[in-house]
């Protein structure tokens, strides 16, 4: 991963250094949600004639933007992307911790509302 990581920073700069960057990070944002939309567009015709390489296309490229952004920022992609992977796990463990507390062995099944207010109490008690 750690080469993967240093290969984008490598071809970010080297776009950059040829003149192929962005001028402002709104630029990147909105290359992001054209992407969402691609991506939505797709899942809405998946039921149709399912494309699960195209989807996974669509999905890197919307991570290769979100990285890109990171990057234009000066922020370490890698870095970033361990820091979210970290916070999700604390918040996980609140969810996990607070549905045992209020009796549930499990979450499955749950309605979506109740499973954002459990995460809501999450992320107010761990940050």
């Amino acid at each position: 991963m750690v080469k993967l990581f240093n290969k984008l920073i490598q071809l970010e700069n080297a776009a950059n250094h040829f003149g192929f960057c962005w001028e402002e990070a709104k630029q990147i944002i909105a290359q992001m949600h054209s992407e969402i939309l691609e991506i939505s567009a797709h899942i809405e015709t998946v039921s149709q004639e399912p494309n699960p390489l195209l989807l996974q296309e669509e999905i890197g490229d919307l991570l290769h933007a979100t990285f890109s952004l990171c990057v234009f920022l000066q922020l370490n992609p890698q870095e970033t992307l361990e820091k979210s992977v970290n916070k999700f796990e604390r918040r996980f463990n609140a969810v996990k911790e607070i549905a045992t507390q209020q009796g549930m062995i499990s979450l499955k099944g749950r309605p979506f509302s109740e499973l954002m207010q459990i995460w809501g109490q999450a992320k107010d008690k761990v940050g």
